[in-house]
């Protein structure tokens, strides 16, 4: 009984990873011809400091040549009673609005889930839904933020390539490199 609470908590998990978070209203993009981006945060959804039992990343590495953009991302959510939700998307656009704000969009590639003590099996297979990742200036109280979603018709969200994420987490560690 208790691997299945498990397991039905970490699928939970997985539909939230997923699905991701709602908030403001998306800026319009700078067209850029050359962008290289590299990213690697501790995000947390409840507010801007640690978050005891469990950890969320994101990793990004993209690059935009000649209006083509290239690149991978990886979302991950540990849950240490239940177990790890990983989501993955390559990159088919990269922007910088007028305000700073950086994203990243591209078809979920995979999503693996794995249970604590368990194997990993993939989530959802074979359903490639777009994704989005962005990242925020500082705002006046010097925290940074970070929208993350991706398509999903059981929440009615909606990704739309090249467009903003709202802000919905809270950057907690890591860094964001930007290079023109």
């Amino acid at each position: 009984m208790r691997k299945l609470t498990g397991a039905l908590a970490l699928t939970t998990a997985a539909v939230a990873l997923a699905a991701g978070t709602a908030a403001a209203a998306p800026a319009t993009p700078v067209a850029a011809r050359h962008l290289a981006l590299h990213s690697w945060t501790l995000l947390n959804e409840h507010g801007p400091g640690p978050n005891p039992g469990e950890r969320l990343t994101a990793r990004v590495s993209a690059r935009t040549v000649d209006g083509h953009a290239r690149g991978h991302v990886v979302v991950q959510h540990v849950f240490e009673e239940s177990g790890t939700v990983r989501a993955e998307f390559d990159v088919d656009c990269l922007t910088v609005d007028g305000n700073g704000a950086i994203t990243v969009t591209g078809p979920i590639s995979r999503t693996v889930v794995t249970p604590v003590g368990g194997e990993p099996y993939l989530f959802e297979e074979g359903r490639h839904p777009e994704a989005g990742l962005t990242f925020y200036p500082a705002d006046e109280q010097h925290q940074r933020r970070a929208g993350w979603n991706r398509t999903s018709p059981r929440t009615a969200s909606e990704v739309v390539r090249c467009g903003a994420v709202p802000a919905g987490l809270w950057v907690i560690d890591g860094g964001t490199f930007l290079r023109r």
